[in-house]
């Protein structure tokens, strides 16, 4: 077999091992949440049907997707761990603590939908349009009923953060180690905060930089998607403080791959697949570098389309294909892509820092190909 057949060989199989890996965590913190869920609403049975119903929407939520923050929890636990002796299991608390990343990420994602006015999330309707719809026979006009659910599902998405940690505290590890890691939860939350912030921040399409969209990337996205999981599991491990440093090296190149590769999907990708329509990136007004890239080197006319279409609540299909167009001419889409291969090569380059163990670096190595190749 030539090197290049060996390479590719290996690049597969790492893609394999990571996505193999992601499934076991997923399989694994999947009964977990489902647990938590049914604890939750015997705890809260004597309050009215809306309390109960914020478990339910979370139970919906968390039963679903890709669970790769919490494979990512699991894995910096396991990489940190060290050595165990044969047969000895991974403490159950890990997926406890995995589980908590899930929560935490299924909140944003109930205020990033109610911001973004988005109605579907994964082939489903989004927490507030879904109490919204419930709700429109009790209410004089589809705006009230739609305020509504927007009332409730904000309520949701700010108790989710506080079930996070709750499940957290439950993992079982020692306070010592715990308090190391709710500290860092905070951290990693407010900082995704401000990531929204900076999205939501009303910077017109002239103004927007390749700079500012890569901050908005590597708070909104990397440092919880990528980071957070990551040295999450190590704290539990009981990892050194001079570990983090290494981990979050290799995350945030990660992280802004990552969010590149969605932004790619949300333009060009499959809307089955994806679950929501390609055309909300643009109505939006999302702050990508396919957008940033492809004003830059517009001609004026073509500019000018840009800017008329990019959060413009009523883009039609045909317009939609004008602004992938002009992505695609102005070479946008191809110099998104090379930075996001670049990224991911400069994140690698890290792995041998983190672990010389051969089986996790060739998850590590196959999860940063996964994170640029992956479809949905």
């Amino acid at each position: 077999m030539d090197s290049g057949a060996t390479g590719r060989a290996a690049h597969s199989a790492g893609i394999a091992a990571a996505r193999a890996y992601l499934t076991e965590s997923a399989a694994r913190v999947n009964p977990v949440l489902r647990r938590f869920w049914d604890e939750k609403v015997r705890e809260w049975d004597r309050f009215p049907e809306i309390i109960r119903a914020s478990f339910a929407a979370y139970d919906l939520l968390t039963a679903d997707g890709k669970k790769i923050r919490a494979g990512l929890t699991r894995l910096g636990y396991e990489i940190c761990a060290g050595p165990r002796s044969p047969g000895t299991p991974v403490p159950d608390g890990i997926d406890r603590a995995a589980a908590c990343v899930e929560i935490l990420h299924n909140a944003f994602l109930i205020h990033d939908d109610i911001v973004d006015q988005s109605d579907l999330r994964r082939n489903r309707p989004t927490a507030h349009r879904r109490f919204a719809d419930a709700a429109r026979a009790r209410f004089r006009s589809d705006e009230e009923a739609l305020q509504y659910g927007r009332a409730v599902a904000l309520n949701f998405g700010d108790k989710g953060q506080a079930l996070a940690q709750e499940l957290l505290f439950s993992s079982g590890f020692p306070d010592p180690l715990l308090l190391r890691a709710v500290r860092l939860l905070s951290r990693v939350t407010a900082e995704t905060v401000a990531g929204q912030l900076l999205d939501v921040d009303d910077v017109r399409l002239p103004d927007l930089t390749e700079e500012l969209v890569l901050q908005i990337h590597e708070y909104k996205t990397a440092h919880y998607t990528i980071m957070l999981p990551l040295q999450l599991g190590a704290l539990l491990a009981g990892a050194p403080e001079a570990v983090l440093p290494a981990l979050r090296d290799f995350a945030i190149p990660l992280g802004l791959a990552f969010q590149i590769q969605d932004d790619i999907l949300g333009l060009f990708g499959d809307e089955e697949t994806l679950g929501k329509p390609v055309v909300s990136d643009v109505r939006e007004g999302k702050k990508t570098l396919l957008i940033v890239h492809a004003y830059a080197a517009a001609a004026p006319a073509a500019r000018a389309s840009l800017e008329s279409a990019h959060g413009n609540a009523g883009l039609t299909g045909e317009t939609l294909e004008e602004v992938r167009r002009l992505v695609r001419e102005t070479g946008a889409l191809e110099r998104s892509e090379r930075m996001a291969r670049a990224l991911v090569d400069a994140g690698k380059e890290i792995i041998p820092v983190i672990t010389s163990d051969p089986r996790w670096a060739s998850i590590l190595y196959g999860l940063a190909d996964y994170l640029i190749e992956r479809r949905f």
